[in-house]
This record gives structure tokens, sequence and C-alpha cells, in this order.
């Protein structure tokens, strides 16, 4: 059986001090360490099993999410959700700030804040991951980012402090966010659909069926496929399948795997099947996919 190349897996390990669950890292510095070899997958397609957002200060570029290249220029800001690939573009190199943090951290500022900093599913977001924010904006992102870096090269660090600046700047950056989600959701719809997102990563390549998902979350599929609707406008079936042919595109693209090999890895009987699967998502075979990028 052949090996087959893997998305390299990003893990956190950026911040010299982890117990704040987040670093502020130049994007300069990015571009000097893949150019000196120590950062090697920074111009390719990696997976992050941590969350990053991206705020342009100057320049243009492109950044690229899970297959879509976005254009980036002053005041733009790109989330880049844990599990998600993506790539720097290391040859226009736009100037800014990246900002890598964890999903513990992200759960503490949602629980204290009592709102919804992040979409609660990135394989929808990922359709719209970039936006711009004005120009009052972008002065108080940018004081916001000078006080952490202050803080973080203080004698006597206040972690609570640190912590509670980037919780700030990250509720003020998802006020200019354009609203994708249905930002009145209850704090035990939020946890239940998140249930489900974890759910799916985990089962998408043993089960299709929403009635199975909504048998392990405990729930009824009427009320699972409601909850769906409510965050997303689509069915719990619609995100099942949005999720599996997007995990497709990225072995297909990143991972090189034979259309054989990826039906099988995503609990296709038939090759046949898999094929059909996936021209009625996208109106293209695998093969045409993987020609087209």
């Amino acid at each position: 059986m052949l090996t087959m190349p893997q998305i390299p897996d990003v893990h956190f390990k950026e911040s010299h001090l982890p117990e704040v669950g987040f670093e502020v890292i130049d994007l300069a510095s990015i571009y000097r360490r893949h150019e000196s070899g120590n950062l090697p997958f920074a111009n390719v397609p990696h997976r992050i099993t941590f969350h990053n957002l991206l705020l342009i200060t100057q320049g243009t570029g492109e950044h690229l999410v899970d297959f879509h290249q976005f254009p980036v220029s002053k005041g733009s800001i790109v989330f880049i959700n844990k599990g998600q690939v993506h790539k720097f573009d290391t040859k226009q190199k736009p100037q800014g700030k990246l900002i890598v943090f964890t999903e513990e951290y992200i759960q503490r500022v949602t629980s204290n804040a009592g709102i919804q900093i992040l979409p609660p599913t990135h394989f929808i977001s990922s359709a719209l991951p970039s936006f711009r924010v004005d120009e009052v904006t972008r002065e108080q992102l940018a004081h916001l980012i000078q006080l952490i870096e202050s803080e973080f090269h203080a004698y006597h660090i206040n972690i609570k402090y640190l912590q509670t600046l980037l919780a700030a700047l990250l509720i003020k950056t998802s006020e200019g966010r354009p609203d994708i989600y249905h930002s009145s959701m209850k704090q035990y719809q939020v946890a239940l659909f998140n249930r489900f997102i974890t759910l799916l990563e985990q089962n998408y390549s043993k089960t299709r069926d929403a009635n199975d998902y909504a048998e392990l979350l405990g729930t009824t599929y009427k009320t699972l496929n409601k909850l769906c609707k409510l965050v997303t406008n689509k069915t719990a079936k619609q995100l099942i399948d949005a999720y599996t042919i997007l995990e497709a595109k990225r072995r297909l693209i990143v991972e090189k795997y034979q259309i054989q090999q990826l039906s099988e890895s995503l609990g296709f009987d038939e090759p046949s099947n898999f094929v059909k699967y996936f021209k009625k998502h996208t109106l293209m075979t695998p093969s045409q996919f993987r020609n087209s990028n």
C-alpha cells in the first residue's frame, strides 16, 4: 500500500509563555524564517491545530484558506480556524501581525465575554474568512497590539491582563465581521452545535446520515436540523456533505490521494459512488478538480 504525503500539521508552540495561550508574531519574521529554512511549510498548504488571526497593515497579496485565494491589503483581517488548511504569501509578503491562539483560550474568552467571537463552523465561514475594517478600527486594533506587545516584554508579566487585552482585540475585530451566522444563539445552542461539528470531524468517514449524528448527540433529527438551519441556513445533511467534500479536496490536492484510496478513506463502498457524490456537489469529477487546481 502506498504511503501518502500528508498535510503538515502545525501545533501551537510559538509562545514563550504557554500559559498565556496566544502569541503575536510579525509577518516579516515569518518570511525571514521561511527564507532561512526554519519555517519550510510557510508557503505550502498546512493544517493548523490552533486558531490564526491575520491583521494586514501594509502591502497587498493573497492568503490561501481551504483552496480559496483571498486578496489582502491594508486593513484586511483573515481568520483561520483550528483544523483549516492555509498558506502564507511569501512572494508578495504583505506586512502585519499574526496572532495565534489555542482552542482553550478562545473557549475561556467566549465564556467570560458571553459572546460568539468566532463562527461556530469554519467550513461554512471558509467562504468568507477575510474582510476589511475601517480606519478607526484599524487604529484601535493597532493600539491594543501595542499594549499586548509591551506587556509581553515587561519584567513582571501580568497574564490575566494579557488575556484580557487579546479578548478586547478579538471582540473589536468581530464587530467588523459580516454576520454570517445567527448571532443571537443561546449558549446551549452554541454548545450543541459545536458538539455536532466535533462529532462530524471524527465520524464523517464512517457515516453521512444526519440521524446517526442526532443519536450520538442524544437529540432528535428534527432538533439537529432546526439548529443547523438557525446557525448556517443549511440542513444537517448539507453540512455533513460540505465537510466531506472539503476533506476530499484537501486530500486530492495536498495529500495527492488517488481516487480509489480517497474513496476508501472517506468510507465509500465503490470509487464510482464517490465520483458521483463528488460530481453532484462540485459539478466536476475529482480528477477535473485536481487538474483545475
